[in-house]
């Protein structure tokens, strides 16, 4: 549950604040210490306050919500459920064919790399190697 400071306590229980430490210091009532700007501070919990002090101010009790039993069910075998199921099956094959058609689509993928790779693999060459001389000669 939530955790409150003592002055917040103090108001939820109709009670003075050093009534509440008294009761923290006799141990009648637990608390946790937590940092809050750089100084501890301590705060006790919803659920010990009404453990304590019953009801409180402020806060329902859990037992004021009731439960209603006589919701409608489905039956076990309703035309809808069973229409249901039947789409869960139809589901659950097409999701089976994708998956079929997706492995289908990567072996073709890889298979294409492979083709490119074949087609785009070129002989090596040896350096073609140029007639020693002058350069201006090249211009003759």
């Amino acid at each position: 549950m939530a955790k409150v400071s003592i002055s917040e306590a103090a108001r939820l229980t109709q009670t003075s604040r050093p009534t509440l430490y008294k009761m923290i210091n006799s141990g009648e009532l637990n608390f946790t210490s937590t940092v809050k700007a750089g100084k501890s501070v301590k705060v006790i919990d919803t659920s010990e306050l009404i453990r304590v002090f019953g009801d409180i101010n402020g806060v329902e009790a859990a037992t004021a919500f009731t439960v209603n039993n006589e919701q409608g069910f489905t039956p076990v075998n309703s035309a809808d459920l069973q229409h249901l199921q039947h789409q869960i099956e139809l589901l659950q094959q097409e999701n089976e064919g994708l998956k079929e058609a997706v492995a289908a689509r990567d072996e073709h993928i890889a298979s294409v790399r492979q083709a490119m790779l074949l087609l785009e693999h070129k002989k090596e060459t040896a350096p073609s190697v140029l007639p020693v001389g002058k350069w201006w000669q090249f211009w003759k």
